[in-house]
């Protein structure tokens, strides 16, 4: 995928993971707390996730040992730290040139495997990724009454890609 694509889907990224964490604000912690709950664990496991990858590409530690976090943070904390990587992630691919894209990076998962990836094999993770956990997402909101954001490139590309 050409580097132009990766970053229209990294605002995307942003824009989508910012509305769904708004529609997860909107979800009653009292009447719906067990629900909701999952919710900010599916949308931390992104983060988490994505910070790792963010370690992986710069062959820095992230310093997890699991895909999730004991606590769970509030909306707001995740709002904070899901844009602010994402940022990152659309700031870095900026400086990359074909052959960073390309370059294969070694790494250790999480469980103890060790890894072998493309910089942008890395990139399409952390973009394929989010979008399963974001539709399970969209079901718990679905299941709690409320109607959940469009997450759909189509939407973003029409209305948010400006």
């Amino acid at each position: 995928m050409d580097k132009e694509s990766i970053l229209t889907l990294l605002k995307y990224k942003r824009w989508i993971d910012a509305e769904t964490l708004k529609s997860i604000k909107e979800v009653s912690a009292t009447a719906y707390a067990e629900k909701r709950h999952l919710m900010l664990r599916l949308m931390n496991h992104i983060f988490v996730t994505d910070t790792i990858f963010k370690a992986n590409i710069t062959g820095q530690s992230h310093g997890y040992t699991a895909l999730n976090t004991p606590e769970t943070p509030t909306v707001q904390e995740l709002e904070a730290r899901m844009d602010e990587c994402t940022h990152w992630y659309i700031n870095h691919l900026t400086s990359m040139t074909p052959a960073d894209l390309a370059e294969t990076i070694t790494f250790r998962f999480v469980d103890g495997g060790d890894g072998r990836m493309s910089a942008s094999d890395m990139l399409n993770h952390v973009l394929l990724h989010g979008t399963y956990h974001r539709g399970a997402v969209g079901w718990l909101l679905s299941e709690c009454g409320s109607v959940p954001p469009k997450d759909v490139l189509t939407v973003f590309l029409r209305d948010h890609n400006h």
